[in-house]
């Protein structure tokens, strides 16, 4: 189903997409948090990925509140949902504005002049950015967590390093953004509808790490990014013991493949070498955490397969030693 009178596409600026599964409390956060934003060109498009029926009255009533600043749409119900993916490229396929701006239904946006800002930036550049990068708060029950986890530490480790143009955003490249700890989340994240198509959305084979995944694309193909240093959102980590969330929907091994498809895919196939470096990289620490969980779990061939393998990717001597051992002790036990 799909409702909501639309502006006209001409005049709209920002589509804010929101994908939820059965957090009705959560999702109405995170809408409002929009709403509070200074800045009135956008709309949202609120993409319900299956929720239980008990729901579905509450989230149409909250897209109706929206009125003509909202789009609505159900999906075809499954028993553990589309994934985030499928639910954004249905959502990007209906958005009317020219950049898109994401946010998880557990999330929300903490600076109510994020919108104005980044129209602000937009229109001071000579070329329309295809990407926008911003900062976000991690909290562990409402507690921040002390420790870089996406794009906090790029000003101190950018080389070379960043330098303000006339907005106050910073135009970065590739291999800057890499410096960083993290990666950008989809929450700071703003995009040019035409990259989003240009680099076909996201990866609705990935139900982990699609995000990771997604930016990687996205850098790798832009021609001008803009980082922008303000914390604008807060992430609120998912309680472990939850089964609602990608993070906790799939096993530990089974996010270890997905992050190695992630990682070669970019490898294989994107066009910046920084980019392409970053995923031998973190595909030989990925291949690294497998053998070791494998080897956790008694599994002394698969251990030792993978420590092979991560051995090729990323060879130090210590992790040959390491290798050596698995392999001595897959064979003792074979």
């Amino acid at each position: 189903m799909v409702c909501g009178a639309m502006q006209t596409e001409a005049a709209l600026r920002f589509s804010i997409l929101i994908a939820t599964r059965n957090r009705p409390v959560l999702v109405r956060r995170a809408v409002e948090s929009v709403m509070r934003q200074d800045f009135a060109n956008w709309e949202i498009v609120l993409v319900n990925d299956g929720s239980d029926e008990v729901h579905l009255p509450f989230l149409a009533a909250l897209a109706a509140e929206l009125g003509p600043r909202g789009q609505y749409r159900d999906l075809l119900r499954r028993a553990r949902g589309h994934g985030q993916s499928y639910a954004q490229n249905e959502g990007a396929a209906m958005a009317r504005g020219e950049y898109l701006c994401f946010l998880d239904d557990d999330d929300e946006w903490i600076d109510d002049r994020h919108l104005s800002r980044l129209a602000r930036m937009i229109d001071g550049q000579s070329v329309p950015p295809d990407l926008l990068l911003a900062n976000q708060e991690a909290c562990r029950d409402g507690v921040p967590v002390g420790r870089a986890v996406w794009l906090e530490d790029l000003p101190a480790r950018a080389m070379p390093p960043l330098r303000a143009d006339a907005t106050g955003a910073f135009p970065v490249t590739p291999a800057q953004l890499l410096c960083a700890t993290g990666f950008g989340h989809l929450n700071a994240m703003t995009i040019r509808r035409g990259h989003f198509e240009r680099i076909g959305g996201f990866d609705e084979g990935l139900r982990y790490e699609c995000d990771r995944d997604f930016y990687l694309r996205a850098i790798d193909q832009a021609d001008a990014i803009l980082y922008v240093q303000d914390v604008i959102a807060r992430h609120h980590i998912p309680d472990p013991a939850a089964k609602g969330s990608m993070s906790t929907i799939v096993g530990d091994l089974e996010k270890r493949v997905f992050q190695l498809r992630v990682l070669d895919k970019a490898g294989l196939f994107c066009r910046q070498e920084a980019v392409r470096a970053h995923a031998r990289l973190h595909k030989a620490y990925t291949l690294k955490r497998v053998a070791t969980e494998a080897s956790a779990m008694g599994a002394h061939r698969t251990a030792a397969n993978y420590a092979l393998q991560a051995a090729g990717a990323g060879f130090t001597v210590r992790w040959a030693g390491y290798t050596l051992w698995l392999v001595l002790r897959a064979l003792m036990r074979g």
